[in-house]
């Protein structure tokens, strides 16, 4: 299974490559529904990583695979044909080599005080049962990778769901906020305190299926598994194109 895993990473990495090579060279033709074959293949794997496309990578171009290109452009603020031109390509390209969110530390005056270890999971008050969904699927892939579970933080999940609302409202799918600036800025605006810090978010129907599409993505799946985290904040609110917006906010304290 590992090496099968190696090998499709692999052939995605490679396509990347090709694309790369042809859209500099000004080549790559804009394709569409009942398209097939290796550059379909590499956008949905693309836009999966992503959390824009939940189907089948098969190399097939889809209904489900023009949904998620277009969910893409408009969140890029590209024109929402559901088709790849140049133009959308080069920003899933851009997207994809800047998967990972940073985490940025806080400055903190003073010795560092040890780092506590999360207290005994109970479910606090304050969160939707979606939510606390979400939270129990990552505290399972957490157990099972022999990490500690993240313990609940209220504050920061009204600060996540404050961004979830922000992207419904502004019709945007982005780390940065025009409302709040970085997730980093809003949590300081909102007087979350922490030394290390980070953001996942989500475009889906359901809890299952975003932390799925989450698990599926390298650059999220090391913050959900993070041994440097160790509480969470989790917002979810409804609309949005995919039906729901999910915001994962993670800090150490």
């Amino acid at each position: 299974m590992l090496q099968r895993w190696r090998n499709k990473k692999n052939a995605l990495i490679w396509l990347v490559c090709l694309f790369m090579s042809l859209t500099i060279a000004g080549k790559v033709l804009a394709f569409g529904e009942g398209a097939q074959g290796p550059d379909v293949y590499a956008v949905q794997g693309m836009l999966k990583s992503l959390g824009y496309f939940q189907g089948q990578i098969n190399g097939y171009y889809g209904p489900d695979t023009a949904n998620g290109v277009r969910v893409f452009q408009k969140a890029n603020g590209l024109p929402p044909t559901g088709a790849v031109d140049d133009q959308t390509l080069q920003a899933i390209l851009w997207a994809y080599g800047n998967l990972k969110i940073p985490k940025k530390p806080a400055p903190a005056p003073g010795p560092m005080p040890p780092k506590p270890g999360p207290p005994p999971q109970e479910k606090p008050p304050g969160l939707m049962p979606e939510e606390q969904q979400m939270i129990d699927l990552i505290n399972k892939a957490r157990s099972e990778a022999g990490l500690s579970p993240l313990a609940v933080d209220l504050e920061l999940s009204k600060v996540a769901r404050l961004k979830s609302q922000d992207m419904t409202d502004k019709d945007y799918f982005s780390h940065d906020s025009p409302t709040y600036g970085s997730p980093f800025d809003m949590m300081k605006r909102f007087g979350i305190r922490y030394r290390t810090a980070g953001e996942n978010i989500a475009c889906n129907q359901n809890a299952e299926s975003a932390h799925q599409a989450l698990m599926n993505s390298e650059g999220h799946r090391a913050n959900i598994l993070s041994r440097d985290f160790t509480h969470i904040g989790i917002g979810i609110v409804e609309g949005g194109p995919c039906g729901k917006m999910f915001t994962q906010q993670f800090t150490a304290k």
